[in-house]
C-alpha cells in the first residue's frame, strides 16, 4: 500500500520576454607589440565621455574606467539607463601604462549601435547575430622607455627632435620605421611626449643571416604637423594632443582585417602626421640596445629618391 502522494515542489511558469539589462558595446585586448601576447598588468584602459551630471570633476576626467574582465581583457557595456554620457555610435578609446613599459595610444573606434544589437537579439535564433568577436578591438601597444628588454636583444634607444628657435626641441609622440638591408622593414617604434622612443629589431623581419656584428639600417620618422606649442602650463589632460586613431567597425563575423590591420599594429601614420624629409642612417650592434644620438625630424629639405633609399651592407 502507498501513502498519499507528495506535494510537487517544483514551481513552473509561463515563459515571457526577458529584459536585457546589458550588451557588451566593446571588448578591448591590448597586445604587446614585441611578444605579440597580452599586455599588462597594470595598464589603465578607459573611454573618453561628457563629465557625468553632478559628479565634481577629477583628475582623470575626462576618462571613465573600461570594466576589467578575463579573459575579455577590458569591457565597456551598453546599459539601460539612457544617462547622459551614455555611448553612443562610435567611443573613444585610450590606452595608457604609469609604469612606462608602454607607449599611450588612443583609438575613435566605431560601435555596432545599441538599437543594432537590441534587433538581432529580437530576430534570434533565426536572424543573423552580431557575434562578440566582431566587438573586439585588437591594438598593439608598442616598447616604452622601462619596457623589460630581453637579454640579447638588439635595437636603439633613441630621441626625436625638431628645430627649435634655440635648439631642438622633443616631438611629441613620434613614430620611426627602421629598414634594413635590400628595404627590409626591421620594426618600429612609438615615442612618448618627450620624444624617446624604444626600437627593437626583429618583430618585422630578421636581421639577415648570418649577421655581422654591426647593422646599418635607416630610420623615418613620422611626427604630428603643425607641432604643438611648447611652454606654458602643463595641460590638465596629459594625453590631450595624442592623435585618436580611427578604428572602423568590424563586419560580423570579423574578417582578417579587421582584428590585425597596420593601424591596430601602430605602423600606418596617423591622420596629420608628416613623414620626414630624408631618412637618417645608424649603425645597430647585434645583440645589444644601446642609446643613440637624437633624430632630427624635418619636412622642409626636398625629398629625393636617394634620400629614401634604405643602406645596402
Amino acid at each position: 500500500m502507498t501513502g498519499p502522494a507528495e506535494p510537487d515542489p517544483r514551481l513552473t511558469a509561463a515563459p515571457g520576454t526577458p529584459v536585457v539589462l546589458h550588451r557588451l558595446a566593446l571588448a578591448v585586448r591590448p597586445l604587446d607589440a614585441h611578444t605579440r601576447g597580452p599586455a599588462g598588468p597594470g595598464l589603465r584602459v578607459g573611454w573618453e565621455s561628457a563629465r557625468i551630471p553632478g559628479r565634481r570633476p577629477g583628475p582623470d576626467d575626462p576618462v571613465r574606467a573600461l570594466e576589467r574582465h578575463e579573459p575579455s581583457g577590458f569591457v565597456l557595456r551598453y546599459g539601460t539607463s539612457g544617462a547622459p554620457g551614455e555611448v553612443g555610435a562610435s567611443v573613444r578609446v585610450r590606452i595608457d601604462d604609469p609604469a612606462r613599459r608602454w607607449i599611450p595610444r588612443r583609438f575613435a573606434v566605431a560601435l555596432w549601435t545599441r538599437a543594432e544589437l537590441a534587433a538581432a537579439d529580437d530576430a534570434a535564433p533565426t536572424g543573423p547575430r552580431v557575434r562578440a568577436d566582431a566587438r573586439l578591438l585588437l591594438p598593439w601597444l608598442l616598447p616604452g622607455p622601462a619596457y623589460p628588454v630581453p637579454q640579447g636583444m638588439t635595437g636603439l634607444r633613441l630621441r626625436v627632435t625638431r628645430p627649435g628657435p634655440g635648439s631642438a626641441e622633443p616631438v611629441r609622440w613620434p613614430r620611426i620605421e627602421a629598414f634594413g638591408p635590400g628595404g627590409a622593414l626591421l620594426g618600429w617604434a612609438h615615442g612618448d611626449e618627450h620624444g624617446q622612443a624604444l626600437l627593437l629589431i626583429g618583430g618585422a623581419a630578421p636581421l639577415p643571416f648570418p649577421s655581422p656584428p654591426r647593422v646599418a639600417i635607416a630610420l623615418r620618422t613620422h611626427a604630428p604637423d603643425p607641432a604643438p606649442p611648447t611652454g606654458g602650463p602643463r595641460p590638465p589632460d596629459p594625453l590631450a594632443d595624442l592623435v585618436a586613431e580611427a578604428v572602423r567597425r568590424s563586419a560580423s563575423p570579423p574578417g582578417p582585417q579587421d582584428l590585425d590591420n597596420d593601424v591596430l599594429r601602430g605602423l600606418a601614420p596617423p591622420a596629420g602626421y608628416r613623414t620626414c624629409a630624408a631618412d637618417t642612417v645608424r649603425t645597430l650592434t647585434v645583440g645589444q640596445v644601446l642609446p643613440t644620438d637624437d633624430l632630427l625630424h624635418t619636412t622642409d629639405r626636398p625629398v629625393s629618391e636617394e634620400s629614401r633609399t634604405c643602406p645596402s651592407t
